[in-house]
């Protein structure tokens, strides 16, 4: 009830309470921002407005918001992209499954790669007719993070015959840069399992021990909900992915925990009452935590995701067949491999390294 006493929430509340009846899309006419989005869960919550694909609605509100930030030009160019390409194929696969944060968060960044790119090409005083494969290469760079989100843009461009020919060149996949070190790393394990304090919270060990077991992304452990941990007998099961996997019991001891105080905990039930999130949001009811802020939990913890994520990929391929890795944690059969030729990698390095230091 604070909340609707601060200024912004009630001049969002005055805005729409001078109309007949409130609808989602009188809600996105309000100014953009966070207390937007917290407004509206709370109007769904009681019932004022209907239950949506959040992540897929925002992202179409996002995109007609931002097409009116960029120069009119560029716009004119992107917006049929962000259309008939990026928003047709978030749709697409909303029909299929609902739309992660992760998802709609890709889909923002291809725009922006877009409309970055016209604006270099604008800075070196040719703008769009100077776009050439020469033009590319330079900007992207070899980068393969710029490189994976212009390519869309390009092939949408070939497409339209106006630049018939340009292709993004796609760096090879580098090695991970950071990787914990094995005792480091066991250490952190042993830690987030034994630890009796509650100076960290359980969902947070819980998050943790996921990620340093099983490489999970975040994006994935944030909507983990009841219906994912199973128990058949004396065993527990998680699925962090189609296939569930069997969780040891010291982890497991503290997911069924995890799983009795989700299922206690009204906030945390999904808005359609069919399961209750684990890890629920500390802000709005019925939703999970957002990916951001579970990492930003880890790492406050001493775990950073990405680099606990690097390692524990990197055992894991070393120990299973690739495609149990992709199955059991979520990944797809090309990542899983790719992880698998690293650690060979580091396998061959170390083998190599030891016979030069201890000759027979």
């Amino acid at each position: 009830m604070r909340w609707l006493l601060k200024p912004t929430p009630r001049a969002l509340l005055q805005a729409i309470g001078a109309e007949e009846s409130i609808t989602h899309a009188l809600v996105d006419a309000c100014p953009p921002g966070q207390a937007r989005h917290h407004l509206r869960a709370l109007l769904v919550d009681v019932g004022a407005l209907p239950v949506r694909d959040e992540q897929t609605e925002r992202l179409e509100t996002w995109v007609d918001e931002y097409l009116t930030q960029i120069p009119p030009l560029h716009a004119a160019v992107i917006t049929p992209y962000a259309q008939w390409k990026v928003l047709r194929t978030v749709r697409r696969r909303a029909g299929r499954r609902r739309t992660t944060i992760g998802v709609a968060d890709s889909a923002r960044e291809r725009i922006r790669a877009a409309a970055r790119v016209l604006h270099h090409l604008e800075e070196e005083g040719g703008g769009l007719v100077s776009l050439t494969q020469d033009a590319l290469d330079r900007w992207t760079g070899g980068n393969a993070a710029r490189s994976g989100d212009i390519a869309p843009f390009i092939s949408w461009l070939s497409s339209t015959g106006h630049y018939p020919g340009l292709s993004v060149q796609r760096a090879r996949t580098a090695k991970p840069s950071e990787i914990s070190e094995d005792d480091e790393h066991h250490a952190l394990v042993r830690t987030f399992i034994a630890r009796s304090d509650d100076s960290v919270s359980l969902a947070t060990r819980v998050a943790a021990l996921l990620v340093l077991l099983y490489g999970a992304r975040t994006d994935r452990i944030h909507r983990l909900t009841t219906a994912d941990a199973t128990t058949v007998g004396l065993r527990m099961y998680l699925a962090l992915s189609a296939e569930p996997i069997e969780i040891p019991s010291a982890v497991a001891q503290l997911l069924a925990r995890l799983v009795t105080d989700a299922e206690h905990n009204p906030r945390a039930l999904r808005r359609d009452g069919a399961c209750s999130y684990l890890f629920p949001s500390p802000r709005r009811h019925h939703e999970p935590i957002h990916p951001t802020t579970l990492g930003r939990w880890m790492a406050r913890a001493g775990v950073s995701p990405r680099i606990a994520r690097n390692y524990a990929m990197l055992a894991l391929t070393s120990d299973l067949p690739a495609a149990v890795v992709a199955t059991q944690v979520g990944i797809t059969p090309q990542a899983a491999s790719r992880w698998a030729q690293f650690s060979q990698r580091d396998s061959a390095e170390y083998i190599a390294a030891r016979a030069s230091l201890f000759p027979r």
